[in-house]
């Protein structure tokens, strides 16, 4: 062979060598590569599914705090103010309430155990909350077998402080691990009829696990801080309230019932404790509610704890008819019996429910007295004994500050004598002296008032131990503002209380009237000055509001067409006008407010839809009630409710944000 045949086959060995070198690193470099992959794929898996754990405790904690919202959105207290206020005292852990005063700390509470207990039985720290949530709301809520105990349980654990309690779970061969509870802080008097505890929403912290692979999330609170506000509700946000939805007593033994028609219109709620009347297309712009306590049945057989005589349901042009026998539906129902197609095409039979109806609503019993009313005026307010002849409340200017006058004449010893108060924006009373000069007002331990200093702080209360033999604006009765732009008033009385003027703000949140369009729908009454903070409220504790009209004999008389601006009450009586079915029609009665009686006052007589005696109705709501603004210590239902609240506004829910922030790790 020859030399270079020899050095060719070398050459060739060597190459196949090196190739076969080059393809097993390549072979051994891509094992490794696709081994790597695969731990990857699997530690990825693993992340994943830890990263699905965390966000699940997530959601199972935001699930519980909507599960809280729920329950609370109808929970109320019956009327047992003692009950209230040990229930109250026990979530402080004490035997009864501190006196203290408005605005005032009642106790703090322990932020890191909350109201946990380790006991069994009912934990008396949440006994309120136990009273005022039942069975079937839980039941509603979707938890079974909800016993005073598994109530009481439930609501400790939710409350359990920094400390919480253990919400652990598992799913798809991973787990996720968290403790949460809410953190109470405080309980607060707002007032004698509000309480609140206040408590702190934690952020949450899960730690999610999928084999050697963690994940820890972290979700904030939307509303880091809340009140659970356990209060009575003010009567003020009503367009209409009626306790018995007759003119009294004998209409209500004679079923002599009060109707709604086409040509009654109502912007704000409306709700009786007994059953509505409709014919033809009454129009209610706010929320209509009705316990469906029929006639005589008010009291033990219905009443704020239990109806067990209750019929849900409504007279149609003098049919009554059930809530299951409502055409075509509970929802909007006509006067039309089922498969009358001739009364269904019929437009004119609806009612109109622009923010729904219930025809199964709690029963709200209204006051009985004025007993706070009293304390408030004794403490801070405008305290007379006995009855006054007059009482003026007007818009004037002294010594050159716009003021709010408060004029009362009361019989002593056989003479009429008169007290003259004013008061500005600082809230501090002044008196007109017997020298005709203005001065500082001090406030006497009988309650009446001298000249002196320091002038008595004034909280907008009068209350009259008596009668109100005439309510007037004074000079401002033709024209002019009954109540200053600063003013907030409420005018109490033992007894009858009779509107001998109009009474107007000197800035309505509202004007006009609502208006029946041609089409049948209705534009309502323009309210463009809601900032507005005037208010006034009368309230006849056990007599009767009587607007008086002309030809009574009186010094003063309302006129044609009055305007009134306040919200009237009756508790025992009736918003009514006296002499209402003598002589002729006398126009509308203006009110921008609302009415709460216990008898739906007669105003006038009608021939079909043309007023014949008396007024007719031209009743504005007041929208500002709805929004906070309430005449000053205003009457409050009987009843208590129990609600979240951010501030002033109504929540539905403790909220966890949708921000999350996650970090790695492995095990």
């Amino acid at each position: 062979m020859r030399p270079s045949d020899r050095t060719q086959g070398a050459t060739l060995i060597v190459s196949l060598l090196f190739v076969m070198l080059i393809l097993a690193v390549i072979m051994s470099v891509t094992a490794q590569v696709t081994l790597a992959a695969r731990r990857s794929s699997v530690d990825q898996d693993a992340i994943l599914r830890a990263q699905f754990a965390a966000e699940s405790g997530a959601a199972r904690v935001q699930a519980r705090l909507r599960v809280m919202g729920g329950l609370l959105s109808g929970a109320s207290l019956p009327p047992d103010g003692a009950q209230v206020l040990s229930d109250l005292a026990a979530l402080c852990g004490l035997s009864s309430l501190p006196t203290a005063a408005d605005g005032a700390t009642l106790c703090t509470l322990n932020p890191t155990t909350g109201l946990n207990s380790a006991g069994g039985g009912v934990n008396s720290r949440v006994a309120l909350l136990v009273n005022a949530v039942g069975q079937q709301a839980f039941m509603d809520a979707g938890i079974t077998g909800a016993t005073p105990e598994v109530r009481s349980r439930f609501w400790s654990d939710l409350f359990s402080g920094t400390q919480g309690v253990p919400l652990n779970g598992d799913q798809d061969a991973s787990t996720y691990a968290v403790s949460y509870g809410l953190k109470p802080l405080a309980v607060i008097r707002d007032s004698a009829t509000q309480y609140r505890l206040t408590f702190e929403v934690p952020d949450v912290t899960i730690t999610g696990r999928a084999g050697t692979a963690t994940r820890t999330v972290r979700v904030r609170s939307n509303l880091p801080t809340l009140n659970l506000t356990v209060s009575q509700p003010s009567l003020a946000p009503y367009a209409l309230l009626t306790n018995h939805h007759f003119n009294s007593a004998d209409a209500e033994d004679a079923q002599n019932r009060i109707t709604f028609t086409s040509r009654t219109l109502f912007s704000g709620p409306v709700h009786t404790n007994q059953q509505f009347r409709f014919e033809g297309k009454p129009w209610f712009g706010g929320a209509v509610t009705s316990a469906g306590c029929p006639a005589n049945t008010l009291g033990p057989q219905c009443d704020a704890v239990s109806k067990p005589a209750a019929q849900p349901g409504a007279y149609f042009a003098g049919v009554e008819r059930r809530v299951d026998d409502m055409q075509p539906s509970r929802d909007a129902p006509t006067e039309c019996a089922s498969g009358d197609r001739a009364c269904a095409a019929n437009p004119q039979v609806q009612p109109t429910f622009a923010a729904g109806v219930n025809w199964d609503s709690p029963v709200l019993p209204l006051p009985i007295s004025g007993n706070n009313q009293q304390a408030a005026a004794q403490s801070g307010g405008i305290a007379i004994a006995g009855s006054v002849s007059s009482l003026s409340l007007y818009r004037d200017t002294v010594a050159g500050q716009d003021v709010q006058r408060l004029s009362f004449t009361r019989n002593v010893n056989g003479t009429p004598v008169t007290t003259q108060l004013a008061f500005g924006t600082d809230r501090r009373l002044r008196i007109l002296a017997p020298g005709g000069s203005w001065q500082d007002a001090t406030r006497n331990p009988d309650g009446t008032f001298a000249p002196g200093t320091p002038a008595a702080g004034f909280n907008g209360v009068i209350y009259v131990g008596g009668n109100v033999g005439s309510l007037n604006a004074g000079p401002n009765a033709a024209a002019g503002a009954a109540v200053a732009p600063f003013a907030g008033l409420t005018l109490a009385a033992d007894g009858d209380i009779d509107i001998t003027s109009d009474l107007r703000y000197a800035e309505p949140p509202c004007s006009g009237a609502h208006t029946r369009n041609a089409d049948g729908t209705v534009t309502p009454a323009p309210c463009t000055n809601l900032n507005a903070q005037n208010i006034l409220g009368i309230y006849a504790s056990q007599g009767n509001v009587n607007l008086i009209r002309p030809g009574n004999g009186r010094a003063t008389e309302l006129g044609n067409n009055p305007t009134i601006h306040a919200v009237l009450m009756a508790g025992q009586g009736a918003v009514q006008v006296g002499g209402f079915d003598r002589g002729s029609a006398l126009g509308n009665v203006n009110l921008i407010g609302g009415v709460i009686e216990n008898y739906y006052g007669a105003f006038g007589t009608t021939s079909g839809d043309v007023q014949q005696t008396g007024y007719g109705r031209n009743f504005v709501f007041d929208p500002r009630t709805l929004a906070g603004l309430r005449p000053p210590y205003f009457p409050t239902a009987a009843t208590w409710t129990v609600g979240l609240y951010d501030g002033a506004t109504p929540v539905p829910e403790p909220r966890l944000r949708g921000d999350t922030v996650s970090t790695a790790g492995t095990r």
